[in-house]
């Protein structure tokens, strides 16, 4: 939907752009034009989201019901903060998951999964209902519609003045004027994207602030922080870990993946662990699962982009609450810095900054490239003379062509990097608890379970799946990166695949949540899926390898 709405925008933008003039006035129609689709969107963005997932709504009657704990508190907070009752949904998915969306806190949807209601206790459950309450009465829908509106703003006051100095040029019969103008707008565009960028950033810090607003009303409701942390501790993490010892003995796997108290962009997958018979097994895997957020540096990058806070933070500022409603916290991350010392040392920025360079290895070549010839351009049209640097200038074919032989290497490296050998049998809980691994240093592995639901839950195109073992589930990434071969998966095979058993190979990744990407699934009715994403990588290669062998053909023939 994001892309649809993005797609319409830089239609609009580009037909504005070439047929408006490059004056105050076209700047105003763009403005207008932009708040106008941001209307549009918040306008039909509700509409859409009941249109792609397949909600089972039911009526308040019903809900008390099948579920009067979660209907208390939805009175009380109807009562007492003074809006309309949500509408309530069900998605019959066990990819446990709970959001809600609307246009005002008295036009709210409030929608849960089954998985929600077969894998949280009640305590639990009625914790993430209130924490989606919460976003519902602080009026978030549109709180975040206008803070995410102003970096668009800006993006196309930032695009005009580009495009505006581009058509200004000739369009004045004064030279000297013309070239103050076109400075003026120049310095307008990088300003504005400047601020753009910047506003973005704070957009996501002000989304961030609103999670945590939202947990306080879910701690507020239930008058208890730790109903919440041990819901996120199952969301973000996958660990089970209960206040109720009684309950905790009959335990049995549990697995949370949240949309709406979790970042949907961010949750490539969540793992569960089983937490065995003792507190102190189930708090030293919560305390290595959490170590990832705490201590990896890859935790820190996504933070700054995400708009949910580290699940660890979270729970740590859940924590902070608990002295005011003076109960003790279930969880407490104080050993979690041994456990991650023990694992990957001291400090990961080592392995950080390697995983970065592994990343950016073509890249750095292609800039590397692109410099020797803007270097080159501007010797040959007499910017300056660099003589010595002339028989590599006269080469400038040859130099080419060394160039993308180059890249093409390093694309085959990075790709090995990413995607490395020695594929072993593995269970989630071995996976998740790894604190060492990131969207590029992987863990090859097999496993073994059974396939219980869709990547997103209800969603009819969703390529993505959610898996489970005797350990715990994960998420199964199978995004092939092709629109229309993601498309096809989704609607012929997706559904064929639940409730049945699979053996997964694929790699283990965060980022900054658990999840497998897969290379093959084998399923218990005969069936064999590859995805061609590892094979998809080395086209750039061949492309590169392709493009200097024609720099070669131009070099000997000149």
């Amino acid at each position: 939907m994001t892309s649809l709405f993005a797609l319409m925008y830089a239609v609009v933008f580009v037909i504005g752009v070439w047929f408006l003039p490059s004056s105050i006035f076209g700047l105003i129609i763009m403005i207008a034009i932009t708040v106008g689709m941001l209307l549009f969107q918040y306008g039909i963005s509700p509409l859409i989201v009941g249109w792609l997932y397949r909600i089972d709504w039911i009526p308040y009657e019903q809900f008390a019901a099948e579920f009067p704990h979660l209907a208390d508190s939805l009175d009380k907070v109807v009562a007492f903060r003074g809006i309309k009752m949500p509408r309530l949904g069900i998605i019959h998915d066990l990819n446990p998951n709970a959001f809600t969306f609307g246009w005002s806190k008295n036009s709210a949807r409030v929608v849960l999964t089954d998985g929600i209601l077969k894998y949280l206790n009640k305590k639990e459950q009625n914790a993430v209902f209130s924490h989606e309450l919460g976003h519902v009465v602080h009026s978030d829908f549109i709180l975040m519609t206008i803070v995410f509106a102003i970096p668009l703003l800006l993006l196309t006051i930032a695009r005009w003045a580009y495009y505006a100095s581009y058509f200004s040029r000739g369009s004045r019969s004064d030279s000297d004027e013309a070239s103050y103008l076109r400075l003026a707008l120049i310095a307008i565009a990088v300003l504005s994207f400047i601020s753009y960028y910047l506003s973005y950033l704070i957009s996501l810090i002000i989304s961030r602030i609103r999670e945590y607003y939202a947990d306080e009303h879910s701690a507020e409701v239930l008058e208890d922080p730790n109903a919440l942390a041990t819901g996120l501790v199952k969301i973000a993490y996958g660990l089970l870990v209960d206040g109720n010892l009684e309950e905790r003995k009959k335990s049995r796997v549990r697995a949370l993946r949240g949309l709406g108290i979790f970042d949907p962009s961010a949750a490539k997958g969540l793992g569960i662990i089983s937490v065995g018979t003792t507190q102190s097994f189930s708090m030293e895997a919560i305390q290595k699962a959490a170590a990832w957020d705490l201590y990896n540096p890859w935790a820190k990058y996504y933070q700054m982009f995400s708009t949910h806070p580290l699940p660890a933070k979270r729970i740590m500022r859940l924590n902070m609450l608990c002295d005011i409603y003076g109960i003790q916290p279930e969880i407490n991350f104080s050993d979690a810095k041994r456990l991650k010392e023990e694992q990957a040392g001291k400090s990961m920025w080592d392995e950080f900054l390697w995983d970065i360079f592994m990343k950016a290895l073509p890249t750095l070549v292609f800039i590397a490239l692109l410099g020797i010839t803007i270097v080159w351009i501007f010797d040959l049209v007499g910017f300056y003379t660099l003589t010595l640097l002339s028989p590599i200038y006269a080469n400038m074919w040859l130099v080419w062509a060394v160039g993308f032989y180059i890249i093409g290497f390093m694309s085959i490296i990075k790709t090995r990097y990413m995607y490395k050998g020695g594929f072993e049998d593995k269970k989630v809980l071995d996976l998740v608890t790894n604190v060492k691994v990131s969207p590029i240093r992987t863990i090859p592995a097999f496993i073994e379970g059974k396939i219980v639901g869709k990547g997103i839950p209800g969603y009819y195109f969703s390529e993505d799946m959610y898996f489970q073992d005797d350990t715990g589930l994960m998420y199964v990434d199978y995004r092939f990166g092709i629109g229309i071969a993601d498309l096809i998966f989704s609607l012929r095979t997706v559904n064929k695949l639940i409730g049945q058993r699979v053996r997964i190979k694929g790699w283990y990744r965060r980022g900054p949540s658990p999840y497998i990407q897969v290379d093959t699934i084998w399923s218990e009715s005969g069936t064999r899926h590859r995805n061609y994403s590892k094979a998809f990588r080395y086209f750039w290669a061949v492309l590169a390898f392709i493009i200097g062998i024609g720099c070669l053909y131009f070099y000997f023939i000149g």
